[in-house]
């Protein structure tokens, strides 16, 4: 399977395939209503005109009334067809239908038999001359005048719809150039710079807000492709140019190495871990729908889930929000247990092979390891990524994370290389919290990668003192996920209600940064 991404074919431009369709569905709309509408009128006045030609019949229907023999009768549509056609009729005939269907009397001109654009009317009558059955008197003329007039009326229709369709076009034309293509070349102007390189430098293209929108998404995207490049070649070059410290610990105290903080007080400590798992219990046993219960749902998610995690008590913290969530959106939590459930075997198997795969490799290179360790995400914070990111399951990268814990700084920058050197990276998903900490003091490398089947993975690396910084200290997890958390109501609320609530929130955390002050 080849590598190169092959460019779509080059056909008609955004603004002239918009521009036509437009001004097709407009004028067609416009020609069907106008065409239909004439139409009708047409055919309102062609029976007008039959109408008035059978009224033109009447005295000669008085005549032949009135008629004893047959020649009676064609001595009186002979001079009625005489006087017709010294008015100038270029052709007129008259026929005398019997009962029995047989044509009795007939002025038609042999000669002129095939002329066309003729108007017809029939009028029965009764005449003594054959007898009381009923016969019909039918009259031809030519139409030439009301053909001429039907085909000018068609033809001015054509024009007019015609003339519109050029005008819509035209206009859609400068209107489509200043809103939809204009922008859009603009917009491909700033990709294609991208593409040379210049990934911080994407210009506003202007027009439609979408457009607009989608320019900033690229400008932003650009720019952390640009950060995230400097990153990994800073990252690299550490990796590289530092001595590695051969032993297991390093001897100047990395910051962050500080003495593990103590509990103030363990008995308090004791009584909300035992509140906390009886709060478990009880979202585990109660029915979803009680509105206590989903009270106590939102504030598990709140708020106590992430005091378990900064009493150290991570599993308690998972277990808190998959109950409470599944009291929040019992359907949707099931439905993701039962995908993670599923995929789990093969996501521990797998897993189990990168373990041993990137314990082999950085044995290879000699980088020391204190431990590698694998999890698969909870349901919980499965979902919550899935809304936050609007991602499907198969787009949450760190549904498998890898975390290799080495003795130094060093060290970390040596296991990233290695860890690019038998993964491919996934641009855009390189973190270096070593050179740029967290504002809460996290450090770390977290990358994403992929495997050698395409299938993305999550990698974070971490010195002892950081893991120890990160797991116990200020920098722990609860605190860092709590300053970005989004709130399980917050899924099913809109959008103003969520600014409203990131920003109490950050009011209530100013607030409390005061009290402790």
């Amino acid at each position: 399977m080849s590598d190169r991404i092959v460019p779509p074919r080059r056909g008609w431009g955004l603004g002239l395939r918009l521009g036509l369709l437009t001004t097709l569905v407009v004028t067609g709309v416009m020609g069907v209503v106008s065409g239909t509408q004439l139409a009708g009128e047409l055919r309102a006045e062609l029976r007008e005109r039959r109408a008035r030609l059978g009224e033109s019949l009447a005295p000669l229907v008085s005549d032949l009334q009135s008629a004893v023999t047959r020649e009676d009768v064609r001595v009186a549509v002979e001079r009625f067809h005489a006087s017709y056609v010294a008015q100038g009729h270029a052709y007129h005939n008259l026929v005398v239908v019997d009962s029995s269907g047989r044509i009795a009397i007939d002025t038609r001109d042999e000669g002129r038999h095939g002329a066309r654009d003729l108007l017809t009317a029939a009028v029965p009558l009764v005449s003594p001359a054959f007898g009381p059955q009923l016969v019909e008197l039918h009259i031809t003329e030519d139409s030439f005048d009301f053909s001429a007039e039907r085909a000018r009326r068609w033809r001015d229709w054509a024009i007019h719809v015609g003339v519109t369709a050029l005008l819509i076009l035209v206009l859609l034309f400068f209107v489509i150039r200043r809103e939809v293509t204009g922008p859009i070349e603009r917009l491909l102007g700033g990709v294609r710079k991208m593409e040379l390189g210049y990934w911080d430098d994407m210009p506003s293209p202007g027009g439609a807000w979408e457009v607009r929108w989608l320019g900033w998404r690229f400008g932003a995207l650009g720019l952390e492709l640009s950060r995230t490049v400097e990153h990994l070649v800073a990252a690299q070059r550490r990796a590289y140019a530092a001595e590695r410290d051969t032993h297991t610990e390093s001897a100047t105290p990395e910051p962050g190495d500080s003495p593990r903080p103590q509990s103030p007080d363990s008995q308090r400590s004791a009584e909300a871990i035992a509140w906390l798992r009886a709060q478990l219990e009880r979202l585990r046993s109660a029915d979803p729908g009680d509105s206590a219960t989903r009270a106590l749902a939102e504030s598990i998610l709140d708020r106590h889930a992430t005091a378990a995690e900064r009493l150290g008590l991570s599993e308690l913290r998972v277990s808190l929000e998959d109950a409470a969530l599944r009291v929040l959106d019992p359907d949707e939590f099931l439905a993701i247990s039962r995908r993670i459930e599923a995929e789990r075997p093969r996501l521990d198997a797998l897993a189990q092979a990168r373990e041993t795969q990137i314990r082999r490799a950085l044995a290879l290179q000699g980088v020391p390891v204190v431990e590698i360790s694998h999890r698969v995400k909870h349901p919980a914070g499965t979902l919550k990524k899935m809304h936050a990111k609007n991602l499907t399951f198969e787009q949450v990268h760190d549904l498998v994370a890898l975390r290799i814990l080495v003795p130094t700084e060093t060290d970390c920058y040596h296991a990233l290389r290695v860890v690019h050197d038998l993964h491919v990276p996934i641009a855009g998903r390189f973190k270096d919290y070593i050179a740029q900490p967290k504002t809460n003091g996290y450090r770390g490398l977290h990358a994403n990668v992929r495997d050698t089947s395409g299938a993305p993975f999550e990698v974070q690396i971490r010195s002892l003192a950081m893991h120890r910084h990160a797991e116990q200290g200020p920098a722990a997890y609860a605190d860092y996920k709590h300053a970005t958390r989004i709130e399980a109501n917050q899924w099913r609320v809109e959008p103003w209600k969520r600014v409203l609530a990131l920003f109490g929130h950050s009011r209530r955390h100013r607030a409390n940064e005061g009290d402790a002050s």
